[in-house]
């Protein structure tokens, strides 16, 4: 049984890997600066990097799995902060486990790019413009031990505050717009977490774009969202806004992982919401079971 540290575990998708490791049986244990009461848990603040190496360094970690990241806006207002945990706590953490066989998985996001290109490889420059973008790009690991998965993520919340678009999608009612020219190439949480069992399997190491090399719509997304909603919204197509950050893989052939389809994605994200109510009593009443239960299974 591998031994999993994950940092960041209270997190929209902390939370999520956690406990999907946990049911594949490896023996996880989360670090997190508030209390995760569903795994072991060691609280910590990773600014406290004395005791933060201790608690890597005395833990004889298999894999230590990094889910903490400041996002978008607080990252503009909080730029000390930022760059030491966009930037440097990643290779922090590497510079730890430098010695050890322990390896280091970290999470990315396709926001390290402008948009301005057509898509963007793994091998591509990441040429973002905001203070997010570009402590994000800096945080990236690329050799040949650890692992860094660049993805955008959509996915479940414990927090009913949380920012994601998800939890955004299940607190409105009535009439919602979704753009059609923004498009968006990303995973589920559940797929990245079953991207990262299948990665600590397999010793994936480098750079690697989790993504299926298809194109959605965030307009299209959020009609997917709807088929599973017991009140359903009317979604209307604004067509004003355009936005590209589309990633492309180069390396399948490295990795035997296939990323569903959306459709596929998001059924089983649903699937897992329905599975783990306890997690998210603020989507209560509001996901419709029967849908899921009949749903054929897309592809």
């Amino acid at each position: 049984m591998k031994k999993v540290l994950v940092l960041g575990a209270t997190g929209m998708a902390g939370h999520l890997i956690s406990l999907y490791l946990s049911e594949q049986k490896y023996d996880v244990i989360t670090l997190s600066n508030t209390e995760f009461p569903f795994l072991e848990n060691i609280i910590c603040d990773v600014t406290n990097i004395k005791r933060l190496t201790e608690i890597i360094e005395n833990g004889n970690y298999d894999v230590i799995i990094n889910c903490i990241g400041i996002l978008n806006q607080s990252a503009e207002d909080n730029k000390e902060l930022s760059i030491f945990l966009n930037s440097f706590l990643p290779h922090k953490v590497v510079s730890i486990i430098r010695n050890s066989n322990t390896r280091f998985i970290h999470m990315s996001t396709d926001c390290v790019f402008s948009g301005e290109k057509s898509h963007y490889d793994e091998d591509s420059f990441g040429d973002g413009t905001t203070f997010y973008d570009r402590t994000k790009a800096l945080g990236e690991i690329n050799d040949s031990k650890n692992l860094t998965f660049r993805n955008s993520i959509i996915g479940p919340d414990m927090n009913p505050n949380g920012i994601g678009l998800f939890n955004w999608f299940m607190k409105q009612e009535g009439v919602i717009e979704g753009f059609s020219g923004v498009l968006w190439t990303g995973v589920t949480t559940l797929t990245l977490a079953k991207a990262m069992d299948a990665a600590i399997k397999y010793d994936l190491s480098g750079t690697y774009n989790l993504v299926n090399n298809n194109v959605v719509s965030k307009y299209d997304m959020l009609k997917m969202f709807n088929t599973y909603r017991k009140n359903k919204l009317e979604i209307k197509n604004n067509r004003t806004i355009k936005i590209s950050k589309i990633l492309k893989n180069n390396r399948q052939e490295s990795f035997s992982f296939i990323v569903p389809s959306y459709e596929q994605m998001i059924y089983e994200m649903f699937d897992w919401i329905n599975k783990h109510k306890d997690l998210y009593g603020h989507y209560k009443n509001k996901i419709s079971e029967r849908g899921i239960l009949n749903e054929s299974n897309p592809k």
